[in-house]
């Protein structure tokens, strides 16, 4: 019997969800666009403090964004935030900033305090969503978050970009960036596995862009060497795809670009000059290059903002992106592209 999989792509504002079953059309299986965790954590929030309570944070560390910024509004407005270590690491690694903000770390809060539970997946209410259609969570689960790695006393953008880089090191295939046991300082990913994991799935873990760029690949105009960007709403990541591998690539943040500023770092990128410490300097991550094509054949773009860059430079030739006819999708599917190479990563 062939194994299913649910992938989950989790990002700032809606996880998107697919039900993969080989031998089922990816155009008719099962897909749902919600809001992420750290959406719905935040509104959890917001409610409490319209109904005047104080909070407790209690579960895995999870993605900070909205329901981060929805702990400072709450503080702000005169209410006690209380988290527990793992929860409270969301907000950041450093526990001092985090009680300096004003939380109250411990694993107890008062009797009257509202408790929240915190985590980039709900696969309980997915469940019963799926059972109210005669369906059921596959063993095997593919997740995508994006993980800044514990970093805290130094840059977090330099944390994360070495995971990315040391993946291009290591073959910049869709292998090397897929974790069954993702690395020890790769918090939010091994928050992710220690929660499948305790409900009796078995976990497949990428981080967001890669995850997006070989997704995005798997679109029927897209011929290598290939261009690919993944607008997201805090990064944009842009690769070169060349004979299945990722070999150079650059990370920055999508409100810091600029039509000119992007077309840039994209032109020096595939001429092979990007500097890693030009990038991080103006506020990005980093860039690596192991090898550039002579020639770029396509360009594709990704990512919930891609509609507000230009087509100019090298875009002005650029296709979006719409594998199996779906553009909301691309960072699933590159989930179950490293899932059909599970054998070898969970040896």
């Amino acid at each position: 019997m062939q194994m299913s999989l649910l992938a989950i792509d989790v990002g700032a504002g809606t996880q998107d969800i697919l039900l993969f079953s080989p031998g089922v059309p990816v155009e008719g299986s099962v897909k749902m666009v919600l809001p992420s965790q750290t959406v719905i954590v935040a509104g959890r929030i917001d409610r409490a403090r319209a109904s005047g309570k104080d909070v407790f944070l209690k579960g895995p560390t999870m993605g900070g964004g909205a329901c981060a910024a929805a702990v400072r509004r709450h503080l702000e407005a005169g209410f006690a935030v209380y988290a527990t270590a793992a929860a409270a690491a969301t907000i950041n690694d450093n526990l001092e900033r985090v009680t300096d903000l004003g939380i109250q770390v411990g694993e107890r809060a008062p009797p009257s305090t509202q408790l929240i539970e915190t985590g980039d997946l709900d696969l309980s209410s997915l469940q019963r969503a799926f059972e109210l259609f005669d369906l059921s969570l596959p063993r095997e689960v593919a997740v995508a978050v994006q993980d800044h790695g514990f970093s805290p006393h130094r840059s977090n953008r330099l944390a994360r970009f070495e995971h990315l880089a040391a993946a291009m090191e290591a073959g910049g295939t869709i292998e090397a960036f897929a974790y069954c046991r993702p690395p020890e300082n790769m918090t939010r990913m091994q928050a992710v596995k220690g929660y499948l994991e305790s409900c009796g799935f078995r976990p497949l873990l990428m981080d967001t862009g890669p995850a997006a760029i070989f997704g995005a690949s798997q679109d029927a105009r897209c011929l290598e060497p290939a261009l690919i960007l993944n607008f997201g709403n805090g990064h944009t990541v842009a690769a070169i795809l060349w004979e299945d591998r990722i070999t150079a690539l650059f990370e920055h943040h999508t409100h810091q670009m600029t039509p000119q500023k992007l077309d840039y770092f994209l032109e020096e990128l595939c001429r092979g000059r990007l500097e890693s410490e030009h990038v991080y300097r103006d506020g990005g991550h980093g860039a690596f290059i192991k090898s550039v094509p002579q020639e770029i054949r396509s360009v594709l773009v990704t990512g919930p903002r891609r509609g507000e860059f230009p087509f100019l430079g090298w875009l002005r030739t650029a296709v979006a992106a719409a594998p199996a006819g779906d553009a909301m999708i691309t960072g699933c599917l590159g989930l179950v592209e490293a899932w059909k190479r599970k054998d070898s990563l969970w040896r």
